[in-house]
């Protein structure tokens, strides 16, 4: 499934949809925060260096960078001016494939969970190989192929029906930059790629958060009100079914990391 990279910027006009979809990880086990872990792969201290946090969303990394190293130059940068409102400055608009700086400028880029948002995923990792310094890093994220099947299956099953064969699938909509092409991609712009994964188990003990979740995708499928309605039914509708027998509806979660230099 191609990148439609009109619908992708309509999803994230601004922070709700991706808070919503983060939020569903609250209930995953061992509890994980992405962004100690990444915090746990940076290369030494970054006092006096420049980061760039691109595709920063709102801005959960940039913050704690710029709270553990003050004297660190954090920029924040996002295609999507909203998604940076809650980002207090330096900021930039900017697309991962263009990025206004000049070559060997920066000490340490973070891409995270954003490259397979982009037309082009390798285009991007060239341009932050152009802008990192010799012996830069960057900290890539993605999801394992296949990750989250149980909910995945649950979608499909009440979507299809409602959006036609061919309908959306957000694990087709990341095959850009997953855990099976994603090596590659890095490896032919990076010497050195080291791959780091964190596996839990979300259990979710009641309908709500599956069905926001579904209902945050809405605007990436391209259809109107009436075919959301009739998915968030279907959905809510199996999912009383489901939680008449069991406690939690329970679909595992892999996120994987690479360090690139």
């Amino acid at each position: 499934m191609a990148v439609d990279v009109d619908q992708v910027m309509a999803n994230y006009r601004d922070t709700g949809n991706l808070k919503t979809r983060i939020s569903i990880y609250d209930y995953r086990e061992p509890r994980f925060d992405p962004v100690d872990f990444a915090v746990g792969m940076l290369p030494g201290d970054l006092d006096e260096k420049l980061v760039l946090d691109v595709g920063a969303g709102f801005g959960r990394y940039t913050k704690r960078l710029r709270a553990d190293f003050p004297r660190a130059t954090v920029v924040a940068i996002d295609k999507g001016p909203g998604m940076l409102a809650e980002v207090e400055a330096p900021v930039m608009v900017a697309d991962a494939r263009s990025i206004p700086y000049p070559d060997a400028s920066a000490d340490l880029v973070l891409a995270m969970h954003m490259l397979y948002h982009v037309p082009e995923p390798a285009e991007a990792v060239a341009e932050f190989r152009r802008v990192l310094k010799p012996g830069g890093t960057l900290l890539a994220s993605t999801n394992i192929r296949g990750d989250m099947a149980q909910l995945a299956e649950l979608w499909h099953r009440v979507a299809d029906p409602v959006l036609g064969p061919g309908g959306y699938s957000w694990q087709d909509a990341i095959r850009g930059f997953d855990s099976a092409n994603a090596p590659g991609l890095l490896e032919a712009a990076f010497d050195s790629v080291e791959v780091f994964e964190a596996t839990g188990l979300v259990s979710v003990p009641e309908p709500g958060p599956v069905l926001r979740y579904f209902a945050s995708i809405q605007s990436l499928l391209g259809r109107d009100d009436n075919a959301m309605a009739a998915i968030l039914l279907a959905a809510e509708q199996e999912l009383a079914d489901h939680f008449a027998e069991h406690a939690t509806f329970d679909f595992p979660k892999t996120v994987v990391f690479y360090r690139c230099r």
